[in-house]
């Protein structure tokens, strides 16, 4: 094995085996007794490391089917590794697409759920600019019921941008009688106290509207109810 499988897998015959795309090894491993949910040193488990992978040869198969192949065997999409990150979130940062974000989705993943720097995979498919992704996402959590704003803001002079995730909570953000950037205090995940230019509204669930795409922008003295 080279040294970037060793070092992400910590090891693990499993772990190995999903990263270099080996289903067949895959599955002897699973029917051996080895556990779909052991983790590396990170706590990464299998299923986060089919999403992370980009090792690709002759011999592996697609990132969709070992998903696919290690949901059906029952892998847990929503354990968290130590960083906070589920599957899913990997899958938005590591571009993996729109087919195995579709399969995490469809098995019980939880887009709402957030790593410890308070980032959700809608604000980390926000980040990697992944439409695609970020429509099937915004799909879920419309088919949930859920209604969902992302704010994203230029917070420097370099462009660097602060994304911020709100569930079911008005964005105070831009209303004009608030006097600071700050939402409120049951907005989702912490916020950096910096003067937005340039705002990206994204809406599931209002009414028959669809969300708007990541490219559409609010302005600062616009409210959205």
């Amino acid at each position: 094995m080279d040294e970037v499988t060793e070092l992400q897998t910590g090891g693990n015959s499993l772990l190995k085996a999903v990263w270099l795309g080996r289903l067949r090894l895959t599955r002897l491993l699973l029917e051996g007794g080895a556990y779909i949910n052991e983790s590396n040193e990170k706590g990464e488990t299998a299923l986060m490391v089919a999403c992370i992978t980009t090792h690709v040869d002759q011999q592996s198969i697609s990132k969709a089917k070992m998903v696919k192949y290690l949901l059906d065997n029952r892998a847990d999409p929503n354990i968290q590794d130590k960083s906070g990150k589920t599957a899913l979130m990997h899958a938005c940062i590591r571009g993996a697409g729109g087919e195995v974000v579709t399969l995490l989705l469809d098995n019980g993943a939880d887009p709402s759920l957030e790593d410890h720097s308070g980032a959700s995979a809608l604000v980390h498919a926000i980040n990697a600019d992944d439409k695609d992704v970020l429509q099937h996402l915004l799909n879920a959590c419309r088919a949930k019921g859920k209604e969902v704003i992302i704010i994203t803001m230029d917070k420097s002079a370099t462009g660097a941008k602060a994304t911020k995730q709100y569930l079911n909570v008005p964005p105070l953000l831009f209303a004009p009688e608030v006097p600071s950037p700050t939402p409120p205090s049951n907005a989702v995940g912490p916020v950096t106290p910096v003067e937005p230019r340039a705002a990206d509204l994204h809406w599931a669930n209002r009414g028959d509207k669809q969300p708007e795409s990541a490219s559409s922008s609010t302005s600062r003295g616009r409210g959205a109810s």
